[in-house]
């Protein structure tokens, strides 16, 4: 299987990249940030900060895609999580961040 299909895992990352230009392109945001999102958001921004300075870039990449789908599944997504998750973001992708 695996020779055959050498590239299949990228589709799951073409798939999270998606979701983050969808939701930083959003037409609406809120304005305010549930306890829940924010809680979240710490939590993810001291997940990627840790995992990046010990070089486990893949964990990291993982915590921004778990709180990507948080926020892809609240109505409206606050749009200063969003903006932080485009800033974790940003050394990985650079080019979906800009």
């Amino acid at each position: 299987e695996y020779l055959t299909q050498p590239y299949s895992q990228v589709s799951g990352v073409v798939r999270f990249r998606n979701k983050v230009h969808s939701l930083a392109n959003s037409a609406s945001f809120s304005d305010e940030m549930d306890e829940g999102t924010e809680r979240m958001l710490h939590k993810t921004m001291k997940k990627v900060s840790e995992d990046v300075d010990a070089m486990a870039f893949n964990t990291a990449i993982s915590a921004l895609m778990v709180f990507t789908n948080h926020l892809s599944k609240l109505d409206k997504a606050p749009k200063e999580a969003v903006e932080k998750l485009v800033v974790m973001l940003s050394p990985f992708a650079p080019h979906v961040a800009e």
